[in-house]
């Protein structure tokens, strides 16, 4: 279990799943499709951000991480035998490299501060962030969004039918879109659009109908 960062800038899940569809709409992949995450980090990102890469590691190299970002925030290495799962459509697989990515795109770079959950001087200041600080579950919640969008209801049942997935798990991510789907959270396109400003564009998407530029993400 990876040890808790609180980051000083929350972010609402309807914010972060703004960010989710933004994501998606780079690559034309529909809230009705499945999201090939590999595909995304091995060609589709490219497209806007040249200096990504994916690299992958022998397992016995990973001293028991099965996935982390680089300190240059370029790059993901995952272990060879979760790459190999994703590949395969494992689910927890495809979450892992998804959440990666949540953490490049989310807090790499960006400039927050951020407060270790385990260090004792800031117990009292911690007790009053929200659960929006959490980078963890800030990473989290972008892969599920990104992965099984909250237009679809699924079932813990119908999520175990589509995906390879544990009953665990299954019940975990049911649980978790249930609850973004009943909450009433404030969408921040602010939030939204100073994510995205932070990728380095190297394409120019032009709206033929205005002579300014259009942005996927809007």
């Amino acid at each position: 279990m990876p040890r808790d960062l609180f980051i000083s800038k929350g972010l609402s899940a309807a914010t972060i799943e703004g960010i989710a569809k933004a994501t998606r709409s780079l690559c034309d992949i529909s809230e009705d499709e499945d999201f090939d995450i590999l595909h995304f980090l091995e060609v589709d990102i490219l497209r806007v951000f040249p200096e990504f890469y994916l690299f992958v590691e022998e397992d016995f190299r990973m001293d028991g991480s099965q996935a982390f970002v680089t300190e240059d925030s370029t790059g993901i290495v995952v272990a060879e035998s979760v790459y190999n799962d994703a590949r395969a459509g494992f689910f927890y697989a495809r979450k892992i490299l998804a959440h990666e990515f949540g953490h490049v795109l989310l807090h790499h770079n960006r400039g927050f501060e951020t407060k270790h959950s385990t260090r004792s001087p800031y117990t009292k200041q911690l007790r009053k962030m929200d659960t929006f600080n959490s980078a963890e579950w800030q990473a989290d919640t972008y892969a599920i969004l990104l992965l099984i969008p909250t237009k679809n209801s699924y079932s813990a049942i119908d999520l175990r039918q589509k995906y390879k997935i544990s009953a665990k798990q299954a019940d975990f991510i049911a649980s978790r879109l249930a609850s973004i789907r009943r909450r009433s959270d404030v969408y921040c396109r602010e939030d939204v659009q100073s994510v995205i400003d932070a990728i380095k564009w190297n394409i120019n998407i032009v709206d033929t109908n205005s002579d300014e530029q259009y942005s996927l993400f809007g």
